[in-house]
């Protein structure tokens, strides 16, 4: 939002002899807020008979696009193969990792309950009888329906005519992009509506301003953070949303502070209610959805392998609950890395090119034999200090915090090694680790021992020994001093084979760090000496902690989504080539036998919006320097009446798309919808505001032409949209772009 001062562009011209169509006043200053004032301010688009009939007849026109042959492809559609399955999980209540929020997610297998389906099909192929797919993609497209009669109900917020605002509504609904992407069982439809929603809660919410602390005010401020609570949780790119209404509250509050008119008691309880409602409300929510998706996924999965043991041991069918209580000499462990994505210390036959050019030491994310290292303890921890015998044969007895002990690789008979004269092959700053042979010279050597250093155990295992899941382990090398831990990085792919980097750090602050890369939990014990326990008995699980785990790896995840540059997808796109739609994309296979779909958009309006959107910083600069001329031709307020509402829907355009460019992760056609939406209705307002200035009695010839083109491309392109499934060559006149893959991918190679 701008945050200059708008009075001087506000004042009208001596000279002004404009007729333009007039527009209402916004000239009441904050100063006016109150918190006895109640709401008079009309509120459009909600209880007049005549938008209720526009928003009927929109309502159904949106049923028929999203809905007509909806259940033509009896085949599992792109990603519904990807969602389809995570709702089959949420059925059967089998936890699964995803980098999307459950929200959306769990919409979709509510629709998959309501259908009858009973979790067993992976959504691969064609539709078995017993699952109603059909009601299923109609469930979604519900959210789909719901995007015209809200875009209406915006653009009557934002002050457009009814005649408008019902444009905006039907261009929505003629876009064969949102249509085709509500058609299927995906997340796209529930984060459109979402956001969708977000924004009408926000132009409501805009409209009572000058009614501070009014029941109305408090509605739409209070549904505005629960929209935010559900877009964010829908996809991550629903917190484009979140920036958008935090945009505008600065702006507002801004106006607030330069108003030496509202007392300081107010503007703090102006603070206070948008802290509740525009960011504890939107989080609760956020972090109900998951509390919800970790309450129904009970039974385990490898994919929880990340979470913390307590998390772990909790879920139905779990490896680990049950294993021996105390690691001693002789136990066989398996140890995992506290950093996300490092795995298990591992090691395998294979040399370090360079450095020592011994056995690698690594990080994997799999369980294998590889995995095992023997526990022998060759000195208490009372001797510590003095270091003879600490060659001599394993002590028997269990492992201790203080404990010097040697790790033996089971499968390659070798020693975990630290050597201070070498750095690590990646992060040069650190020391490498290797393994030597049990029966060389360098396993004679005291770089082989590492102490044992217990952190942060669980309180019911707080005894002072190890034991496996609840007590973290930092190993510091008795000779080199360092201390034992990935590093988050990653070995090269042609000889380390992409795995992760484990290290050695010799930084005095590494003795005492509590950080995830010096820790290390004993996640698998076996000895056949001892019997088995209920290691759950003993774990503690947290809400926040297992909050906090599952978001970073969400993070993580996202960010090792990154395109591969030396090969052609025919399904990524660049955030370049979006507004102007360069490289539609192609929803499923292209043989002649198949029902066809593309995600492509109206023509009409993609163009349409990104010029209108890309043109509007030039028109500002243009205005700002007639501002400075002295040339602006401006009525009292009506500059603000215009401005408020463009940088609303202007500003949501941007926020939803800039971001892409900074992002490395690959990326799709279908992530520039939301941002469509706003071009969309952003085109419909600029149009409206020219044709009031300059043609106004031309606005029903405009409305018609404008209206008719939408739906005559619309049409145009439908067959792409429900689906072809004769041959592509017998469809003419697709192709209006010679990029477009339509007839064949010219981009392939």
């Amino acid at each position: 939002m701008p945050s200059f001062n708008f009075s001087e562009m506000m004042r009208p011209s001596k000279t002004e002899k404009s007729e333009r169509m007039p527009l209402p006043s916004t000239s009441k200053s904050f100063a006016a807020y109150s918190s006895r004032q109640e709401s008079r301010d009309h509120v459009p688009g909600l209880w007049d008979h005549r938008d209720r009939l526009i928003i009927l007849a929109l309502t159904l026109l949106c049923a028929f696009t999203r809905l007509y042959r909806i259940g033509r492809a009896n085949k599992a559609q792109w990603d519904e193969s990807h969602f389809g399955k995570f709702g089959a999980l949420y059925v059967n209540r089998t936890f699964y990792h995803d980098v999307h929020p459950p929200a959306a997610k769990l919409l979709v297998a509510l629709s998959e309950v309501l259908a009858g389906h009973n979790g067993t099909f992976n959504f691969k192929g064609e539709y078995p009888p017993y699952v109603n797919y059909v009601f299923m993609r109609m469930f979604n497209a519900a959210f789909g329906i719901t995007l015209a009669p809200l875009a209406y109900l915006t653009c009557r917020q934002l002050r457009m005519p009814v005649g408008f605002a019902a444009m905006a509504g039907l261009f929505v609904t003629m876009d064969n992009a949102l249509c085709v992407i509500s058609r299927f069982i995906l997340l796209d439809a529930p984060l459109l509506a979402f956001t969708a929603f977000a924004l009408m809660m926000l132009a409501c919410f805009y409209r009572q301003r000058r009614q501070a602390f009014s029941a109305g005010w408090w509605r739409f401020l209070l549904m505005t953070g629960v929209s935010l609570g559900l877009v964010a949780s829908a996809k991550w790119v629903g917190m484009f949303a979140v920036a958008l209404v935090g945009a505008y509250t600065i702006y507002e509050l801004y106006e607030m502070f330069c108003d030496t008119h509202v007392p300081v008691h107010v503007y703090l309880k102006h603070w206070a209610a948008r802290i509740v409602a525009l960011i504890v409300i939107p989080l609760s929510i956020y972090m109900l959805t998951f509390k919800i998706h970790f309450m129904v996924l009970n039974r385990y999965n490898n994919s929880a392998n990340f979470m913390p043991m307590g998390f772990q041991t909790k879920l139905i069918g779990n490896p680990i609950s049950q294993q021996p209580y105390d690691v001693e000499t002789g136990s066989s462990i398996r140890l995992q890395s506290h950093v996300s994505g490092a795995g298990y210390l591992h090691s395998h036959t294979h040399q370090y090119p360079a450095g020592s050019m011994r056995q690698q030491v690594t990080g994997y994310g799999y369980a294998d034999g590889n995995n095992l290292w023997n526990v022998q303890r060759r000195l208490a921890a009372e001797n510590v200090d003095g270091t003879r015998g600490a060659m001599s044969e394993a002590i028997p007895g269990p492992i201790g915090h203080g404990d010097v002990i040697a790790l033996h690789h089971n499968s390659t008979n070798t020693y975990l090694y630290a050597d201070t004269g070498h750095e690590a092959p990646v992060s040069k700053q650190f020391k490498e680790v290797s393994a030597v042979k049990a029966d060389s010279a360098e396993a004679a050597r005291l770089n082989m021992l590492w102490v044992v250093e217990i952190v942060n155990p669980e309180k019911r295992m707080d005894d002072g020994h190890v034991h496996p899941l609840g007590t973290p382990l930092r190993l510091r090398s008795l000779m080199g001093n360092c201390v034992l831990m990935a590093s988050g990085d990653r070995l090269d792919k042609n000889w380390g084979w992409g795995q992760a980097e484990i290290a050695c750090s010799s930084s005095p602050d590494a003795r005492t760090q509590t950080g995830s890369k010096y820790l290390w939990t004993v996640e698998r014990h076996i000895n056949k000496a001892q019997k088995s326990v209920n290691l759950g008995q003993y774990m503690s699980s947290s809400f926040l902690r297992d909050f906090a785990v599952l978001n970073r790896q969400m993070w993580l995840t996202n960010n090792a989504l990154i395109p591969d540059h030396d090969k052609h997808n025919v399904l990524e796109s660049d955030p370049l080539s979006w507004p102007f739609m360069i490289y539609p994309m192609r929803m499923v296979g292209w043989d002649d036998a198949s029902i066809k779909y593309l995600e492509i958009g109206n023509p009409l309006l993609w163009w349409g919006s990104a010029v209108a959107c890309l043109l509007f910083p030039v028109q500002v600069l243009y205005w700002l320097v007639c501002w400075r001329r002295r040339c602006l031709a401006w009525r009292a307020n009506e500059f603000r009446s215009y401005i408020e509402g463009a940088a609303i829907l202007w500003g949501g355009w941007f926020l939803h798309y800039a971001p892409f460019f900074a992002m490395g992760r690959v990326t799709y056609l279908h992530h520039f919808l939301p941002s469509l939406y706003f071009g969309i209705l952003f085109m419909t307002y600029q149009v409206y505001f020219a044709t009031s200035w300059y043609a106004p009695r031309s606005t029903r010839s405009v409305l018609v032409i404008l209206s008719a083109a939408a739906v005559g491309v619309f049409w145009w392109f439908s067959p792409l949209t429900f689906g072809w499934d004769k041959p592509i060559k017998d469809l003419w006149g697709m192709e209006w772009v010679s990029s477009w893959p339509v007839y064949e991918d010219k981009l392939a190679i």
